[in-house]
């Protein structure tokens, strides 16, 4: 399909009702120009349910304007490197049936093993914003694909540093978790009491209790047990480092650290009085080498010097040396 196909209108397209959520495709009764889209046709159908006229549904919009902004390569090194993507292939349709299926019975048949499109069926399509209908033509949970894919990528190129945003959000709900458990545990107490219970022979069912002499009330006997909340909740701050030892913040460790408000530890403060003492000698050195030119400068400008090393050179004084006359021994 060319370009200029491309950005035809369409005799048929997919619209979705928004009051009765229902998705159909079909001709559109009405067409009208948008220029603002790089598809510029917005289409418009009755809804065979509610008879409500409706829209195209956004996702394929994304796809008609997807189509016409892939130009694809412009320089000659790149339309050369797409020409060699058909070597062994014996034509381009071939090349993209296999680069289709690859995709398809790959990192989508890994996928569906696990999470096969069950539109509703799992928690998060509570807040998914895919399409229903759509879903459930696909072979898989488009966001768990899109999960898997990342995590593929990530490991082929060996490169962690793909999958900071995905940690950042995990990080981001694992602290919203941290608190939702701290504000239930605060709700709920500490401690939970549940009356004492058991069964007999027959069946029946006993509450645990007595009589009090005093009062001749009868008292319920119970047991008292801790938030089931609160182990999960230490064991997931644990694990994420997360505790005030791991923050240094507990007394203990600042003791045997040596953290002091306005002060550095040993260690660090060897290393900043040695960074000193390098700074300081090379100091020196530089105010030596200043001082020593200014030296030099104030001598060559002495005049009386300089007369006194004229008069020495002019004079020059000379010592003769004798041969020895001595007998020899």
């Amino acid at each position: 399909m060319t370009k200029k196909d491309a950005n035809s209108p369409k005799p048929e397209v997919t619209f979705k009702c928004l009051d009765c959520r229902y998705t159909f495709r079909a001709p559109p009764v009405r067409v009208e120009d948008e220029p603002s889209r790089a598809h510029p046709y917005r289409y418009f159908a009755n809804c065979p349910d509610c008879h409500r006229e409706v829209q195209q549904v956004n996702w394929e919009v994304g796809v008609f304007s997807s189509v016409l902004a892939s130009t694809g390569p412009t320089t000659p090194e790149g339309k050369a490197a797409s020409a060699s993507n058909l070597a062994g292939h014996p034509s381009v349709q071939s090349s993209k049936l296999t680069r289709y299926n690859a995709l398809k019975h790959g990192a989508y048949a890994k996928t569906a093993m696990f999470f096969p499109a069950r539109p509703g069926k799992y928690p998060q399509c509570k807040t998914c914003d895919v399409d229903f209908e759509y879903c459930a033509t696909q072979p898989a949970c488009i966001k768990r694909t899109e999960l898997v894919m990342q995590h593929l990528l990530a490991f082929e190129s060996g490169d962690p540093s793909t999958l900071l945003n995905l940690q950042a959000v995990n990080q981001a709900n694992l602290s919203a978790i941290f608190s939702d458990m701290i504000q239930q545990i605060a709700a709920d107490g500490v401690a939970l009491k549940n009356p004492v219970y058991g069964f007999d022979k027959e069946g029946g069912f006993h509450i645990g209790q007595y009589r009090d002499p005093d009062t001749g009330q009868d008292i319920v006997l119970e047991e008292v047990k801790s938030h089931p909340l609160l182990k999960p909740l230490m064991d997931m701050l644990s694990k994420n480092n997360l505790s005030m030892a791991d923050l240094n913040m507990t007394p203990k460790v600042q003791v045997d650290q040596g953290i002091q408000m306005g002060q550095l530890n040993d260690e660090d403060a060897d290393k900043e009085k040695m960074l000193e003492y390098q700074q300081r000698m090379s100091s020196n050195l530089d105010q030596l080498r200043d001082q020593i030119s200014r030296s030099r400068a104030r001598v060559s400008q002495d005049s009386v010097l300089s007369e006194y090393m004229q008069d020495e050179a002019e004079e020059g004084e000379f010592i003769e040396v004798k041969a020895d006359d001595s007998p020899e021994r």
